[in-house]
Formats: C-alpha cells, sequence, structure tokens
C-alpha cells in the first residue's frame, strides 16, 4: 500500500510539473488558433503576444499544411533567452476544463533556422589610416574576418552577399565588389582583407557613399528565386577619426560636424534610400584616434547620426582594438538574429489558445533520475567474529522532482553488499545551476552486512553539466561505512 501511495504522489508531482511549466513561462509565444471551415482557406493565429522573444509585428501569423502538421513562421525572430533558440520551444494546450497549459508531447519542438527563403547584402567599411597603427590594424582585420566567419556559419549557400570597401584618402580607396558569401568567395575576401594597407588621411564620407553604390549597382542585376525575397542592406563601417578627405563637386568637401553636406548627403542615404526595395541599415564602430580629442564629444555626436538600424541607433564606441572583434561578432550575431524564422507546429484540427515556451535552463524544473555504484569500506569499533567489515560495493537510483526554479526534492535508495545483503534509503534535496550542474544531499538510514550494521546516512552528490555526477557517503554505527561513487543521468541530462 505505502509503494503504491509513494508512486501516485511522484506521479501527481510530475503532472504538476508538466501542467506548470508552462505557466511559469518567462520567454514564449501565445495565441488564439482558428482551423479553417472552409476549403481553400488558411490556418489563422489571432491576438498573438510573446514575452521574452521578438519577431515581425503581427497580430496573425496565417499557416499552412505539411506532413509535420500546421506550420506556422515567425519571422525576424529574436530572444533575450542566453542559449537563443538552441533547445526549441515546446508546445502547449489550453486545457478549459482544468484551466491550465498542458504540454502536447506529440508535436514537434518549434524550431528556429537561419532563413534560406532571404537574400541580403552587407558592405564592410574599414578605416586603413596610418594613425591605427601596425600592430591595431593586424587586429581590424581579424575582427573584420571573423565577423564574416560568424555569419558563413549560419550561410554558405550564396544568400548573403559581401562586399568590403578600405579606405584612408579617396585615391587609395579599395573595394571588393559583393559577392555571394560561399566557401570559395570567403578565401576570396580574406585575401583582399590581408592586402588592405594603411596610409595618410580619412575618406570616410566617400567609402560609405562607394559601398552604396557598388551594393546599388549589384542588386540592380540580381536575379532572385521566386521562392526567396530580397530582405536587406548593411553596411558595416569602423573609423578611427574624423573624415578629412572625402569631396564631391556637387556636394562639397568633408568636415567636422553633422551641418555640413556631405555629411548630410550620406547620412539621408542611410536613412531614405531603399535598394532592391530594402531600407538600408548601418552600424558604425568608432575608437578615438591619436587625432581625436578624449572629450570631444563631437565626434561621438557625428558618427552615431550614420548608425541606423530596425532596433535603434547602433553605435559602437570601442576603448581600445582589444573590443574589435567582440563587436563585430555581436554585430554579426543581431544580423543572424534577424534572419532567423520560427518554424512552428499544431496538430489539424485544433482551435483555442496555443502557447510555444523556451525552457533551456529550467533545469530543476525536470525531473531526474540518475544510477549509481559506488565502493568504499565497513569498519566494525568493536570486533565481531562473524562481522568482520572489510569491502562494500553499493548500486543505487537518485530520482528528484521540481518544487521551485532552483530546489527539487526526492530520494536514494541503495542495494548494497559487503557479508551479506543491505539497503539504504535517504531523502534528497537538489540545487540545481542554470548551466545544468546541481548539488545533491541527503541525509537517511543505511543497513549493511544483512542489516546487522545499521546507520544514520549522510550523503553528497555533485551533477556535472553532462550526464555524469558524482557521489560520497558516510554512515554512523554499530559499523561505520564510506564509499564513493559515479552515477549517469537517465532523465533530465539535457537543458532541452
Amino acid at each position: 500500500m505505502e509503494k503504491r501511495l509513494t508512486l501516485l504522489a511522484a506521479a501527481l508531482l510530475l503532472t504538476l510539473t508538466v501542467f506548470g511549466q508552462a505557466e511559469k513561462a518567462k520567454y514564449y509565444i501565445e495565441g488564439q488558433l482558428a482551423t479553417p471551415t472552409k476549403s481553400g482557406q488558411e490556418w489563422k493565429l489571432y491576438n498573438v503576444r510573446s514575452q521574452g522573444i521578438t519577431f515581425t509585428d503581427s497580430d496573425t501569423i496565417y499557416g499552412h499544411d505539411t506532413d509535420k502538421g500546421v506550420q506556422l513562421v515567425f519571422d525576424h525572430a529574436a530572444t533575450t533567452h542566453p542559449q537563443g533558440f538552441n533547445c526549441g520551444l515546446k508546445f502547449y494546450r489550453w486545457q478549459n476544463n482544468s484551466g491550465r497549459w498542458q504540454v502536447d508531447s506529440e508535436v514537434e519542438n518549434a524550431q528556429a533556422a537561419f532563413s534560406q527563403q532571404k537574400v541580403m547584402s552587407i558592405m564592410l567599411v574599414l578605416d586603413c589610416s596610418s594613425s591605427i597603427g601596425d600592430a591595431d590594424f593586424i587586429k581590424l582585420k581579424q575582427a573584420a574576418k571573423q565577423f564574416i566567419d560568424v555569419i558563413i556559419e549560419k550561410s554558405s549557400d550564396g544568400n548573403v552577399h559581401i562586399g568590403i570597401v578600405g579606405f584612408n584618402s579617396m585615391r587609395n580607396t579599395r573595394t571588393f565588389d559583393l559577392k555571394p558569401l560561399t566557401k570559395n568567395s570567403r578565401k576570396d575576401m580574406f585575401q583582399f582583407i590581408d592586402t588592405l594597407q594603411l596610409n595618410n588621411r580619412t575618406a570616410f564620407y566617400y567609402a560609405i557613399d562607394k559601398g552604396l553604390d557598388n551594393i546599388k549597382n549589384y542588386v540592380k542585376d540580381l536575379k532572385v528565386d521566386k521562392d526567396k525575397k530580397y530582405d536587406g542592406n548593411f553596411i558595416i563601417a569602423f573609423t578611427d577619426g574624423y573624415d578629412n578627405d572625402s569631396f564631391d563637386p556637387k556636394i562639397g568637401k568633408a568636415a567636422e560636424g553633422t551641418e555640413h553636406r556631405y555629411f548630410q548627403h550620406v547620412n539621408q542615404r542611410i536613412m531614405k534610400e531603399k535598394i532592391g526595395g530594402a531600407p538600408i541599415e548601418s552600424y558604425v564602430l568608432a575608437i578615438r584616434g591619436n587625432d581625436v580629442d578624449r572629450n570631444n564629444t563631437e565626434f561621438e555626436r557625428v558618427l552615431s547620426s550614420l548608425s541606423h538600424n530596425a532596433s535603434g541607433n547602433k553605435f559602437y564606441s570601442l576603448q581600445n582594438f582589444d573590443k574589435l572583434q567582440s563587436a563585430f561578432e555581436e554585430i554579426g550575431t543581431n544580423l543572424i538574429n534577424k534572419w532567423q524564422s520560427i518554424y512552428c507546429y499544431i496538430p489539424r484540427g485544433y482551435d483555442g489558445r496555443v502557447r510555444w515556451t523556451i525552457e533551456c535552463g529550467d533545469v530543476a524544473r525536470k525531473f531526474f533520475m540518475g544510477v549509481t555504484g559506488s565502493v568504499g569500506t565497513l569498519t566494525y569499533r568493536t570486533k565481531y567474529p562473524n562481522h568482520p567489515g572489510g569491502f562494500i560495493a553499493a548500486a543505487g537510483l537518485d530520482m528528484t522532482f521540481p518544487i521551485t526554479d532552483l530546489i527539487s526534492v526526492g530520494g536514494y535508495v541503495e542495494l548494497n553488499a559487503s557479508s551479506g545483503i543491505g539497503f539504504a534509503f535517504t531523502p534528497t534535496v537538489a540545487f540545481s545551476f542554470p548551466n545544468n550542474s546541481a548539488i545533491m544531499l541527503g541525509l537517511g538510514y543505511r543497513g549493511a552486512d544483512g542489516f546487522f550494521s545499521n546507520g544514520f546516512l549522510m550523503r553528497a552528490a555533485y551533477k556535472l553539466t553532462n550526464p555524469w555526477y558524482f557521489t560520497a557517503t558516510y554512515s554512523i554505527g554499530r559499523g561505520n561505512t564510506f564509499m564513493l561513487g559515479a552515477g549517469y543521468t537517465i532523465f533530465g541530462r539535457k537543458i532541452n
């Protein structure tokens, strides 16, 4: 009877955990699903809202039938979750009878993927003025290459097009025309970056202008497949000083400040011009070179005014070149996030509220089970002829059930053998960490040596971020035992 009650309580705790997961989710997408009532109509998700996840603003998302169920796509998706979309999103249905969310384990987890239906152009604009210095110029080249690697990791099929402008004076400005980013073109881009050389002057506005012209001329002849969409133009520009060399007879000469015509010309192109039907977004990175006063606030005001993108101004004012690579990586990641699409699936014929949640890192919110093996010694303070002590081995089972974000409760059961068969039981409290590691502590009872040695048991275990964990136990009684062991996680081994 007691065994049945224990199993019933365990099942109840696990059920409450499944229901409570979606209720307390910090990262989710939710909406009301309407199934089509007539042939030819689309599935529709309306009253869409989210928390911790952003995507293309839309109150209604339309779905279509696939072999995995009804597919809904949330475009330009990004999340503030530390692990992103790496573990997918679980699907929950709203149960009117219980007034709770219930997970549907038969529906495939929603996944975010780099959208291969979008075509984009990126122009890197790199300052090669002498004020940078040879050592820092190497860091700039490495940062630009790292940016390309961040992008190619997600897309090497040619949908992303990258060009490069290396500039100092107008005369020495060099351009690598836009090319589809592939493994082969990556080598050409790296080779071009390696050949860039330092020289005097800074024609920053001219270089941006030239980069925009390059995109415009390239895109007008670009053929985009019917199932794809031209989706964006991006300028990623770096400089360490004021423009002091840009000149155009129709525009005039560049000068410090935002009032001058060359600045206004470039700024207006970025803000208002569309290429291929898509807007221009710009990111500007700046380091104060030797020719810029450290207290010159005008420098940042001018350059930040050239930074425009969908998420607001994105201007990077960096203290030194050691920060440059991480800034380029961040921009690359931001661009990749713009291209993420979340592919969600819903069973056919369902109407009502639905929710997808990110549950990465919610380690304590998962049932945990692990098997262990341990060895040690059994010693007696008083000698017993029929119970000499000695070697002891054991096999055990750990189980815990979550009650908060950080704490789980459960127990440890063990079968051991020395001169005779014994048994141990330890109630356990587990303290979990976001990286999927945990500490388990327990106090209980161990009977060993045919239960001749009964003792008060203390147990500790440390779970690694991988499936393995290590244990130490010590019991005090007629006989004392000390054992060390290792365990392997059966359930709750991954953050997904």
